[in-house]
């Protein structure tokens, strides 16, 4: 059994006993924020000190946990035990020149190599805590709090160490890159971490038994985090408890004495108790509710590509999840992304069909490690189910296809990550043939969505010691929109939000000034139900202007330019969509892959090719945002290699105003 293990069941065990120990234990819980103050000898390259170190550095943590604590000595002394989870990040640096020199391609003379390494950790400890705090001035609501704790990074115990070229500009590594990774994974040598906190802070009480606690507070570290080098860590603190205190004991009550039986006289007969209902009141507060109309063109591009699992050759259910070809037509795709890219393999067949002189290139590749009996065959296997796919549901000639492989793809996802792995099973699908690869485009829909979402119902129930259960039914005529419901009496205050579905399946039914039916059912221990009924009003505007939408998802990992498909689209979709008065957006995003600031400068970096292409094309055009986002929006799911894909984009966003409104 490791020394944490010890530790966490030695803690248990002292937070299940605490309460047995005392009546009076007091239960709370404490959060918030670290400022983690980090010195170490950390080398750089492993093993090889002299070329140079990690020393100092900050960054911003958390802390949460739980708390039992026993007041002693007329209530100024308490003593306690805690479980507590800190977050102790580090991000250390250290610029390296060691005289080695390279030809600088902007100045044409050999000048030093100047790179800064980063080394970034989130160390994530579950600790024990003792700790004794005391109030030395009863009437003074100030404590001071001294602590000990031992603890292990259960939680996070990992690194990731980069190499960046500092200067001269313009030299990159030879793998093309100005960054690499150095190295990853868990960090060696880590062990018990050790500590004791010092701590000034108040206590405020809310009632007889509720307390709130801000505090701050210094930890020092003792002695080194890791066995491997000298890291020590030590913060700065501060945060709130919010404790609860036992219920103030009753008085002891005197002995009853025994009262003098009175004569007996025989009471008349009572009537019986008249049964009183539960009584319900419901109101409204708040603006009406609100759906926007817009009339939205969306260019639905396709991505290229076909994802396999590990060692496997079968397609996915999701690309088999069409409808029979006889049905099968593009405008009557889902209009979001990933539903259509699912439909790639049925887009292409149908396209094929209809035209009999286009044929479809389809190379197979593997991520280079999963091939036990040889990557080639793998990789054909998969473009071959591809293409078995294709010709059963539509009848395609198998001349009509021609068939690659290759052991890993020519536009390599980073393998060291397992995304970027994942990434690199795929079926690359291209052709000469003009269109056959073209995006989907939903032309002038209406599209739907909330803008003020939002109504509160108040309600006030005279008896709720009689409620049961109760449940809120919002109708639109005989169209179910939403249900909330919960045992015992209803709250106070019930919120209804208006959501993105309901707003797709009202959007077409409502009239410009309409209604919704709101129903609040209570069933009651004894008797019917009581139902309050109330009406939100609901109204739908029509937008002025008109939207085109376009996501230029072509970007490979880690590229910023723009490729001829991207700036076909563009082409068609500027000229189709810009008018008098048009406005444009461009925002650039990325997966959740890599470093945060250097996604949002790769974002970025994207957002302006696409400004500086769109200018050559629409000179006056009148651009209003250009920004990179970075992975701070994740539009697609990024579990699945697709959505990453999809989410390595700009989104070309034109407005022009509706005449005649």
């Amino acid at each position: 059994m490791s020394t944490m293990h010890r530790i966490v069941i030695w803690g248990l065990m002292i937070l299940v006993s605490v309460p047995a120990m005392s009546q009076d234990i007091i239960y709370g819980v404490r959060g918030g924020y670290l400022h983690v103050m980090n010195s170490s000898s950390i080398p750089v390259i492993s093993g090889a000190d002299d070329c140079g170190s990690f020393s100092d550095g900050t960054s911003p943590g958390i802390y949460g946990g739980l708390t039992f604590d026993v007041p002693l000595v007329k209530q100024m002394f308490e003593v306690g035990v805690g479980l507590m989870y800190s977050q102790r990040p580090a991000q250390l640096r250290s610029s390296v020149s060691n005289g080695f020199e390279v030809l600088d391609p902007t100045k044409n003379v050999y000048v030093p190599l100047v790179r800064e390494h980063v080394f970034t950790s989130s160390l994530g400890y579950v600790s024990i805590e003792a700790s004794v705090r005391s109030q030395p001035l009863a009437d003074v609501p100030v404590y001071i709090r001294a602590a000990f704790d031992a603890g292990n990074p259960i939680v996070d115990a990992t690194y990731t160490q980069t190499d960046e070229i500092v200067s001269p500009d313009g030299v990159l590594f030879p793998d093309g890159t100005i960054r690499r990774t150095t190295g990853s994974g868990e960090f060696p040598g880590l062990g018990t971490a050790i500590g004791v906190t010092g701590g000034l802070g108040a206590s405020l009480m809310l009632s007889q038994t509720l307390e709130v606690s801000p505090e701050v507070f210094y930890r020092l570290g003792i002695g080194s985090t890791t066995s491997s080098a000298r890291w020590e860590q030590s913060y700065i603190g501060g945060g709130l408890a919010l404790r609860i205190h036992p219920s103030p004991s009753e008085p002891p009550q005197p002995e009853p004495v025994a009262p003098v039986e009175p004569p007996i006289v025989e009471a008349p007969p009572q009537p019986a108790p008249v049964e009183r209902p539960l009584a319900v009141i419901a109101a409204v507060r708040s603006a009406p509710l609100e759906i926007r109309e817009t009339v939205v063109t969306q260019t639905f591009p396709l991505l290229p590509y076909v994802f396999f699992d590990s060692a496997s050759a079968d397609l996915q259910a999701a690309y088999r999840a069409a409808p029979p070809v006889a049905g099968f037509r593009e405008l009557d795709l889902p209009k979001q992304t990933l539903p259509i890219y699912y439909n790639v393999l049925d887009i292409l067949g149908s396209r094929m069909k209809a035209r009999p002189d286009a044929t479809l290139t389809v190379t197979g590749t593997t991520d280079g490690i999963e091939a036990s009996t040889g990557a080639q065959k793998l990789a054909e296997q998969r473009a071959t189910s591809v293409v078995a796919y294709i010709r059963q549901r539509w009848g395609i000639a198998a001349d009509r296809f021609r068939v690659k492989t290759t052991e890993v793809p020519s536009l390599v996802s980073n393998p060291a990550y397992a995304e970027g792995i994942e990434e690199n099973r795929r079926v690359e699908l291209s052709t000469a043939t003009a269109g056959l690869l073209d995006p989907v485009v939903h032309t002038r829909f209406n599209e739907h969505v909330p803008v003020q979402p939002r109504h509160d119902v108040t309600i006030d129930v005279v008896y709720p010691d009689r409620a049961v259960d109760w449940e809120l039914r919002v109708r639109h005529r005989d169209r179910m929109v939403g249900s909330r419901g919960g045992n015992g009496a209803p709250p106070a205050a019930i919120t209804f939000d208006l959501t993105q579905e309901m707003t797709n399946d009202l959007g077409p039914v409502v009239g410009r000034i309409d209604s919704l039916d709101v129903e609040l059912m209570i069933t009651q221990r004894e008797g019917a139900p009581v139902v309050a009924t109330t009406r939100f009003p609901l109204v739908k505007t029509i937008a002025n202007f008109e939207v085109s939408r376009l996501s230029l998802i072509v970007f490979d990992y880690n590229r910023s330019d723009i490729s001829e498909q991207n700036k076909d689209m563009m082409r068609r979709v500027v000229s189709a969509s810009a008018g008098q008065g048009s406005t444009a957006t461009i925002i650039g995003s990325t997966d959740r892959l890599g470093e945060v600031g250097y996604n949002l400068e790769l974002s970025g970096a994207r957002a302006r090719s696409v400004q500086a292409y769109v200018r050559s094309i629409a000179p006056t055009l009148d651009i209003t945002q250009v920004k990179g986002v970075g992975a701070s929006t994740l539009p697609y799911s990024n579990d699945v290699p697709e959505g990453r894909f999809y989410c390595r984009t700009v989104s070309l966003t034109i407005t022009t105003p509706l005449r005649g409104r």
